[in-house]
């Protein structure tokens, strides 16, 4: 009969919690240094959103005067006031021979936070503002 062996010849598995501590420390450094640009490329993607309705709402805006000889300002009459994804409010001014369309982001939605784009603009000429928000 073998004496028993202690445990210094048995092999040992997994991981010490230093080791879990040091890759928790990497994982926190690495996501503090992803999530805002993340957060970016989410605001931009959902801009498309805005594009979306005020592009639909020009073109319904152009029949509607190919039809009427002027321009509604009843933004029912081109589709609706909310965008498709519903982060963003549409509303329109116009006049017999201009308009403007205007999508404005949901307070109570995430899209609210992006900074300088909450307003996004089209109007009969097809001028877009602000630019940097239609890239």
């Amino acid at each position: 009969m073998k004496p028993s062996q202690s445990g210094s010849n048995r092999s040992q598995k997994g991981y010490t919690l230093g080791e879990l501590m040091i890759v928790l420390v990497i994982i926190g450094i690495l996501s503090s240094i992803v999530y805002p640009s993340y957060s970016q490329y989410m605001f931009e993607t959902r801009r498309s959103d805005a594009w979306v309705a005020l592009t639909n709402a020009a073109a319904a805006q152009e029949r509607w005067y190919s039809v009427n000889f002027r321009f509604t300002d009843a933004v029912v009459n081109l589709g609706g006031g909310s965008s498709p994804e519903g982060f963003y409010a549409i509303s329109v001014e116009s006049s017999s021979t201009s308009y403007r369309i205007t999508a404005t982001a949901i307070d109570t939605k995430v899209q609210a936070s992006d900074t300088g784009c909450t307003v996004i603009t089209l109007d009969h000429l097809g001028i877009q503002s602000p630019n940097d928000c239609w890239k």
